[in-house]
């Protein structure tokens, strides 16, 4: 394992992964459940970016997957380290019990919030998060998941305004919206794509459900994903 205090994501396969990851299509990241993909694919974005920030380009482009993973895990290791010396515990082996895990997890979290730890140290949490949700997830272990699942949204919220505040000045801005272009370009294109196709063809169908279900089978894409984008189209239109 890239990092010691993971028990259920790959770190290496998610870096092996990530740049034809797409959260919008069926397929998920690594052994990351679906749902969880598009918020981790963009933790592991950010990590490499504090791990390789000499790199102007995607470090996993760059770089082998291996080494990508391993220098992530560096940084998760020791962010994770940093806050439970603070809060004054250890951190759970991967072999701990869900409750031993989840309870001090709960102390790392309480730490985190209160403490001065800077924003990769947060996103290092709230990828170690995200791990004990997919492994309590994998376990169908549903009441502990809604534990962890409300550490998650506080730390998500308190990174958010972390973020924000970390990006005032305009060379940073412009990194950001750099980054964030960058990230959502394929999908974009693919969504013009398609509702330029339906400007121009849907007569041909009986209906919108049956253009968006046919479209959908064709490209791998989610049913969901193309109708929501046709029908905000119309709205708009209207």
């Amino acid at each position: 394992m890239a990092c010691d205090y993971l028990r259920h994501i790959n770190l290496q396969e998610v870096y092996e992964q990530i740049e034809e990851f797409t959260p919008y299509k069926g397929a998920s990241l690594s052994n990351i459940q679906h749902q969880f993909g598009e918020t981790l694919s963009f933790c592991f974005e950010e990590l490499s970016y504090a791990a390789f920030e000499q790199c102007p380009d995607d470090a996993w482009k760059v770089f082998p997957a291996a080494e990508v993973a391993a220098e992530v895990g560096d940084i998760i290791e020791a962010s994770l380290e940093r806050i439970a010396m603070a809060a004054e515990i250890s951190m759970p082996s991967r072999r701990a019990s869900a409750n031993v895990a989840i309870s001090k997890l709960t102390t790392l979290s309480i730490h985190a919030s209160f403490g001065d730890f800077d924003y990769w140290e947060k996103i290092s949490l709230m990828t170690y998060q995200y791990d004990l949700l997919c492994w309590l997830y994998r376990k169908s272990k549903i009441e502990e998941a809604f534990e962890v699942y409300e550490l998650i949204l506080r730390t998500h919220g308190e990174l958010a305004t972390q973020y924000a505040k970390s990006f005032t000045s305009a060379l940073k801005s412009e990194l950001a919206r750099d980054r964030a272009t960058k990230r959502h370009a394929p999908t974009n294109r693919i969504k013009l794509d398609l509702l330029a196709e339906w400007d121009k063809t849907s007569g041909e169908y009986k209906s919108r459900a049956d253009f968006c279900r046919i479209i959908s089978q064709r490209d791998g894409l989610l049913y969901r994903t193309v109708y929501d984008w046709i029908a905000t189209h119309d709205r708009n239109k209207s």
